[in-house]
């Protein structure tokens, strides 16, 4: 019953009501906080297996699990018990990422397709191009494919599956959401539906013009068999199942069989040929767009980057508000971002606690004074920390508050970050305090017309940016005149 007692207080640090009230993606984050502390797969089977058990005894108490925890799989499955699940785990964590400046380079790349898109598709609708052969109507369907890759996080076989009239969008409490229906193939959930901005309507209307004329082959080549007289052969009959469940898909290709859905090995050499296309000598993978999309939502949820800000519509975004909005979506998208968010936040904490990183701010000078301590497991330290620690970006320092801290007035009064217990600045930041020094150096003019009060106000933040600048090792009128020489 240790696993009972295990699982109980978990579900109580989530203050809900009763069992009953819990959602898939806090099973998933219980599944993913046991699988980082590093228990053998024998113990997590244990852990796992109490909680099937409160489903299935579901009907003796009403307050307790009333779906299954982890449809078409158990809970050896879900400890890293088969070789399988262990597979897939390698698979998912060699998946290079994609490097920023790469990633900007494609998304550019595809965007300036997509500019041309409707005016190459004119021409290819009045016959002047092939609507089969021709490399840059082709590079229009890959160049949709990454796009929607990135901002859905969707695999290739689920892109693969997106047919005409996927595209949605509802409104909740004043907020617009738009999502895009496909299946859902690795795991067997079947119809599920992915978040996307509303860029992707636009790209689903350029993929159902493009497909138009692959589909209206493809619903001849259908007649055709169809009206023939006589009994078909099996094989007649394969293609022609195939084909009519093909007959809506938008991304299309030619094989062997005629038009069919473009493979998974297919989109890796057309990946490739995309990159090179873009510029760069990047390997790229249709995995590698799903890793990014989590990567990125993490950046994002950190404050670094406002990448999915037109996607998500708030600065920050809590994950198991965006399952609640729609219980249809792909449950492994979100398993990969929290393990995104952990690795990073690892690396993060890592950095703090190396001995000779700077840091300012208040909690900033106390993991300074933590790392006097000397502790026996430093891996499991800093994973335990990640774990635990509540970390937000302001922009201009991190906000390690474990409640409502200041209530976000940091965000616009940033020297009070440098004094705040919560508040940590690392060198991340340098840049953003090189700034506001330079900054507040200018306002004095203006402060000394304005009078004493304006004066004082301006003094004081110049001292707080000078003395975070020097706590990070840096001197701040050399950084400015560094700044200057940059930009200049």
């Amino acid at each position: 019953m240790k696993g009972l007692r295990t699982f109980c207080r978990y579900a109580a640090s989530l203050r809900l009501p009763s069992l009953a009230d819990l959602q898939p993606l806090h099973l998933a984050n219980f599944v993913h906080l046991q699988k980082v502390a590093g228990l053998a797969p024998s113990t997590l089977t244990s852990k796992f297996l109490v909680v099937e058990l409160l489903h299935r005894f579901r009907d003796e108490h009403k307050g307790t699990l009333p779906f299954h925890p982890w449809p078409e799989s158990s809970a050896v499955d879900m400890a890293g018990g088969t070789m399988t699940r262990e597979a897939d785990a390698r698979k998912v964590g060699l998946t290079p990422l994609i490097p920023v400046e790469v990633a900007q380079i494609l998304f550019r790349h595809a965007e300036g397709i997509l500019n041309r898109a409707e005016e190459l598709l004119d021409v290819r609708d009045r016959g002047e191009r092939s609507a089969f052969r021709d490399p840059e109507i082709t590079a229009i369907r890959d160049a949709c494919f990454y796009l929607i890759g990135v901002l859905t996080g969707m695999r290739s076989s689920e892109l693969s599956s997106i047919e005409v009239g996927a595209g949605r969008s509802e409104t909740k409490s004043g907020i617009t959401f738009h999502w895009l229906a496909s299946i859902e193939h690795k795991t067997k959930t079947g119809a599920v539906e992915y978040l996307m901005p509303a860029m992707g309507h636009r790209l689903l209307h350029i993929m159902e013009r493009w497909s138009a004329p692959l589909r209206k082959r493809l619903a001849e080549q259908i007649v055709t068999l169809e009206r023939q007289s006589g009994k078909r052969t099996a094989e007649e009959l394969q293609w022609l199942a195939t084909a009519r469940s093909n007959r809506n898909r938008l991304f299309l290709g030619i094989g062997r069989s005629g038009i069919v859905p473009v493979t998974a090995t297919a989109w890796g050499r057309n990946l490739k040929q995309f990159a090179r296309a873009a510029g760069t000598d990047w390997d790229l993978a249709p995995h590698q767009m799903r890793r990014l999309y989590a990567y990125t939502f993490v950046r994002h949820r950190l404050g670094d980057l406002l990448f999915l800000k037109e996607q998500f519509k708030h600065s920050s975004i809590n994950m198991s508000q965006l399952y609640s909005a729609n219980p249809l979506q792909d449950l492994a998208l979100y398993d990969d971002i929290l393990t995104e968010l952990m690795q990073y936040k690892t690396k993060v904490v890592a950095q703090w606690l190396e001995k000779d990183e700077p840091l300012a701010g208040g909690a900033g000078r106390k993991i300074m004074e933590l790392r006097a301590h000397d502790f026996k497991n430093r891996t499991e330290l800093i994973a335990e920390t990640s774990r635990r620690v509540n970390m937000r970006s302001t922009g201009h320092s991190w906000c390690l508050a474990q409640d409502e801290g200041c209530g976000g007035s940091g965000i616009y009064a940033k020297g009070s970050c440098s004094t705040c217990h919560n508040g940590l600045i690392d060198s991340r930041f340098v840049p953003v305090w090189q700034e506001a020094y330079r900054h507040h150096k200018e306002l004095l003019t203006d402060a000394e017309a304005l009078g004493p009060g304006a004066m004082k106000r301006v003094n004081e933040d110049l001292a707080k940016a000078a003395k975070i600048l020097t706590d990070l090792g840096i001197d701040p009128e050399q950084g400015e005149e560094d700044a200057q020489s940059t930009t200049g």
